[in-house]
């Protein structure tokens, strides 16, 4: 075989594998434009999660805690794109909802913790049910 021939041939073999692994990476991980409406999903439940966090600490703190009817402006938080308020709603002395417009849908993400279904979401407005009694979920 001359050289010239094998050198054609392993630069086709080459592109080909790059091309290949190329494809894999977008087919698993998405497009730069899916995994930055990912990491702002993930930004949104970071945030819920903080607001979860802080009625919970609250109730831990003082025995006569009771769920305020909106929340304190310093334990707000904005949607990082949308920059509107994450919506909460007292359902009664205990139970409340988080509410966010999520960009995705959470049980089609390949490679994300399939053990803890309690954040999942799907794609548009979605609420969840928490109890400020019981600890969040962890996101991890």
């Amino acid at each position: 075989m001359p050289h010239s021939l094998f050198d054609r041939i392993f630069t086709v073999l080459a592109t080909l594998a790059v091309v290949a692994g190329a494809t894999a990476g977008f087919w698993v991980l998405g497009t730069p434009g899916q995994q930055r409406l990912i990491m702002s999903d993930r930004q949104r439940l970071e945030d819920l999660n903080a607001i979860a966090n802080t009625l919970y600490w609250k109730k831990q703190d003082q025995d006569d805690y009771v769920l305020p009817d909106a929340l304190d402006p310093n334990d707000r938080r904005e949607d990082p794109i949308t920059q509107e308020l994450y919506q909460y709603s007292k359902i009664d002395d205990s139970q409340y909802q988080l509410c966010a417009d999520f960009a995705t849908d959470s049980s089609t993400q390949r490679l994300t913790n399939t053990e803890n279904r309690s954040w999942q979401h799907p794609e548009g407005p979605h609420c969840f049910d928490l109890d400020v009694s019981q600890a969040p979920p962890s996101l991890y």
